[in-house]
C-alpha cells in the first residue's frame, strides 16, 4: 500500500497502515452479568421492601392465581393492572411467597420497568436456570438474541417456577426482542399501569383498584396498632386516597416513632401543604424531584448551584430533610453512591398539580443539574455504575419538559450515552440513545441537529454491537438528512 490514510478512530478504535500482508486480531472484553455491572443482586427474592404484613380485600384475585398455580400446569400469562400504588406488586409479592414457600416451586423476580433492568433481570433469570458464563456473556454483548436464551433455559427448567415481571409500565419494550412468552414449566405474572388488550394477547388480566374504607383503615392499624382508633385510621386513609401504597409508607412512618409517637390525627395534619407549616422550600425541592425518575436519584445532583434558580442553596439541607421527616423520600445507598428517591404516584401527582408558571423554570434547573453530573468530555474508561444511576433521569426529563427545554435535555442524554459507550457498556447506550432520540423528536421533529446527533450516535452503538446493516443504515440516514440540509441553506 502506497500513500497515506484518511482513516481515523474513535473511542477505543485504531486505525493501522502497514505494506505488504498483515494479520492482525484483537479481542475485547467488558465485563461479565454480576450485580457490579448492573444486573440485580437476587432474582430469588421480590425486589420490594417488604411483602405487606396482611393483604386486605385482596381474597378473591389471590385464590383465582393460586388455583392456577396450584393446578400444575403452565403456559399462563396474568396481568395485574391499576393505577400506581394500588398493590399490584403487594398481590404479586404475597402469591410469590406462597408459592415458593408452599409448592416447592422456584420464584423468580425482574423489575421491568426498563430495557436496562428488564435485561440484565432477565439474564439473570437464564443464570440461575443453568446458562454458562460464555453465553451470558455474549448474550449482554449482544452477539446472540437474549430473550432466545432466556426462555430456552427457563423452558428446559428442572423445577417449575413463578416468573414475576413487575413495574412494567412501558409494555412496549417486552415485544423488543419478544421477552414476554408463555413456557410449559412455569407461570407468568406482570404488573403494570398500562391494560390495553393489544399488549396482552392471550393473557388473563385482573384489575387492582384502591381499597374500601374499612379494609385501608386495617392496613394502618396493621401497622401501627397503637397509633389510633379505627375512626382515626379512617379518616388518614381517606385523605391517602384509599391507596395500599400510601397507607403502607404512612403506617410504617407511624410504627417507628419511639421516643415521640405520633397518632393518626398528628400524622393527618402533617399531610397539609408544607407552605402552610412555613416549609415552602419543601414544596419547591418535591416539585423539583418530580422532573425526575422514581428512581434513586445521587444526592450530588441536589448540590449544584443551578438549583439556586428555584430553591436557595443553603435551604436544599433543610428541605430534604422535611421530605424525609414527612416520610415522602428516603434516602437509599446504591453502587456507593448515597440517593434520594420518592415513590412514582407522589411524583406524579406533583407533577400533575404543579402550576403552569413553574413548569419552564423547573424544567431548566433539572436539565442543568443533570447537566452537571454527566462528564463534559467522556473518556474511555472502565465500567461505572454511576452513570446508570442517571439514564432513568435522563429520559425522565425528556418525557417531562416542553419544547423550550427538549434540546437541552436530550444533548444532556446524547453524552450520557457518549459516556456509557466509552466503557463499553455499548447495549447501555444504544437504548439510552434511541428512547431519547425517539422522546426529543416529538417536540423538535426528525431534522433538528440535536436528534441527528442523538441518530448519529445510535447508530454508532448498533455498529459495536455487531449489528453492522442496522448501524449502516443509520448512519446513512443521518449523513442523507445532514448533506440536503446543507445544500439548502
Amino acid at each position: 500500500m502506497t500513500g497515506g490514510t484518511d482513516g481515523h478512530a474513535e473511542d477505543q478504535g485504531r486505525v493501522y497502515q502497514s505494506r505488504g500482508d498483515q494479520h492482525i486480531s484483537e479481542h475485547h472484553h467488558y465485563g461479565g452479568v454480576g450485580p457490579e455491572h448492573g444486573g440485580p443482586d437476587s432474582v430469588r427474592r421480590p425486589a420490594v421492601g417488604r411483602c405487606p404484613v396482611a393483604l386486605r380485600d385482596r381474597n378473591e384475585v389471590m385464590e383465582r392465581l393460586r388455583e392456577s398455580v396450584r393446578a400444575e400446569h403452565g403456559g399462563q400469562v396474568y396481568v395485574l393492572y391499576g393505577m400506581g400504588g394500588s398493590g399490584k406488586t403487594a398481590v404479586a409479592c404475597a402469591l410469590f411467597d406462597e408459592v415458593t414457600r408452599d409448592q416447592g416451586r422456584v420464584g423468580l423476580w425482574v423489575n421491568a420497568a426498563d430495557r436496562a433492568s428488564l435485561r440484565a433481570g432477565m439474564l439473570a433469570v437464564a443464570a440461575d436456570r443453568g446458562a454458562g458464563d460464555g453465553e451470558l456473556l455474549a448474550a449482554r454483548n449482544g452477539l446472540r438474541p437474549a430473550a432466545d436464551l432466556v426462555w430456552r433455559y427457563l423452558d428446559r427448567s428442572a423445577e417449575p417456577w413463578l416468573l414475576v415481571l413487575d413495574n412494567t409500565d412501558e409494555p412496549e419494550i417486552l415485544r423488543d426482542g419478544d421477552w414476554l412468552r408463555t413456557s410449559p414449566r412455569g407461570t407468568v405474572l406482570v404488573t403494570t399501569r398500562r391494560a390495553a388488550a393489544r399488549w396482552w394477547p392471550g393473557a388473563e388480566l385482573q384489575h387492582i383498584g384502591v381499597l374500601p374504607r374499612e379494609d385501608a383503615a386495617l392496613v394502618l392499624r396493621d401497622l401501627a396498632p397503637h397509633s389510633g382508633t379505627k375512626e382515626q385510621a379512617a379518616r388518614v386513609a381517606d385523605r391517602l386516597g384509599l391507596l395500599p401504597l400510601a397507607l403502607t409508607l404512612a403506617g410504617g412512618f407511624l410504627s417507628h416513632q419511639i421516643i415521640d409517637p405520633w397518632t393518626m390525627d398528628a400524622y393527618g395534619d402533617r399531610l397539609d401543604a408544607f407552605e402552610a407549616r412555613g416549609l415552602p422550600e419543601a414544596a419547591v425541592l418535591l416539585r423539583l424531584l418530580a422532573r425526575f425518575a422514581a428512581e434513586p436519584l445521587p444526592l450530588t445532583l441536589l448540590n449544584h448551584a443551578g438549583i439556586e434558580a428555584v430553591l436557595p442553596r443553603a435551604r436544599t439541607e433543610t428541605a430534604l430533610r422535611a421530605l424525609l421527616d414527612q416520610s415522602l423520600s428516603e434516602l437509599v445507598d446504591v453502587a456507593g453512591t448515597r440517593c434520594v428517591q420518592s415513590h412514582g404516584i407522589l411524583l406524579d401527582s406533583v407533577s400533575t398539580a404543579t402550576a403552569a408558571d413553574l413548569v419552564s423554570v423547573l424544567d431548566t434547573t433539572a436539565v442543568r443539574m443533570l447537566d452537571a453530573a454527566v462528564p463534559v468530555v467522556p473518556d474511555a474508561g472502565p465500567h461505572d455504575p454511576r452513570l446508570r444511576l442517571l439514564v432513568p433521569h435522563a429520559l425522565a426529563l425528556l418525557r417531562h419538559v416542553g419544547a423550550p427545554s427538549a434540546a437541552g435535555a436530550l444533548a444532556v442524554a446524547t453524552r450520557l450515552a457518549v459516556a456509557l459507550h466509552r466503557t463499553g457498556d455499548y447495549l447501555s447506550a444504544w437504548e439510552t440513545t434511541r428512547t431519547a432520540a425517539d422522546l426529543g423528536q416529538r417536540y423538535l421533529g426528525a431534522e433538528h441537529r440535536t436528534v441527528l446527533a442523538a441518530r448519529s450516535r445510535e447508530g454508532r452503538a448498533l455498529f459495536r454491537l455487531g449489528r453492522y446493516a442496522e448501524a449502516e443504515a443509520a448512519l446513512r440516514a443521518v449523513r442523507d438528512v445532514q448533506e440536503r440540509l446543507r445544500r439548502t441553506r
